[in-house]
């Protein structure tokens, strides 16, 4: 009798430690900048109850004065049946912000979704290029936007940062190897 209360104690642990594992996973996501992008750094770092945002600019560059960015956002249990549900939502208040041209859909799978745009600016939004995605996370969902403000130079680099958005993967972590390689990485 001890030897099975022992075996079902273990296979208590086990699990209690197995689950336990799971819930303490890190978040991930794997983005290499384009080859030529040049030094980005930080520039702001928010997490608000549910959510996290990352925005990275070039060096040099500030929060609010900036020619290009990227913004990853992490939306923790996001209420959207699908990634292209959730895109709509994020591309309509922004063609609210400034109507000049609606998103044109590039991708569009049950994983993830890509839309692209140009504008003009108003008295709410400067002139910009952006490439957004947003891609089904574990917990939710993370939207990845580039932003340019010159056309010319969104253009140029079009291909490059389609494709590194593109191929940025969320994974989810039980071992954190970051202090040991020395990379600046941030939890979503």
């Amino acid at each position: 009798m001890k030897s099975h209360l022992l075996k079902i104690y273990s296979l208590y642990l086990i699990l209690f430690f197995s689950i336990g594992a799971a819930f303490a996973a890190y978040q991930t996501l794997a983005f290499d900048f384009p080859n030529g992008a040049g030094n980005w750094h930080v520039a702001y770092h928010r997490k608000i109850r549910t959510e996290t945002i990352v925005q990275y600019v070039p060096t040099g560059e500030t929060y609010t004065n900036w020619t290009q960015a990227m913004i990853i956002h992490a939306y923790h249990d996001a209420q959207a049946r699908t990634p292209l549900a959730f895109l709509r939502r994020i591309t309509a208040q922004m063609e609210a912000l400034n109507d000049y041209a609606k998103y044109q859909y590039e991708r569009i799978t049950p994983n993830d979704a890509i839309a692209t745009r140009c504008v003009v600016g108003n008295a709410r939004m400067s002139a910009q290029c952006d490439i957004y995605r947003v891609v089904r996370s574990f917990d939710g969902y993370i939207s990845i936007q580039y932003i340019n403000r010159s056309l010319e130079d969104f253009k140029f680099q079009y291909f490059k940062w389609l494709d590194a958005i593109r191929n940025a993967r969320p994974y989810q972590a039980d071992f954190r190897n970051d202090r040991y390689l020395s990379k600046e990485s941030l939890e979503l």
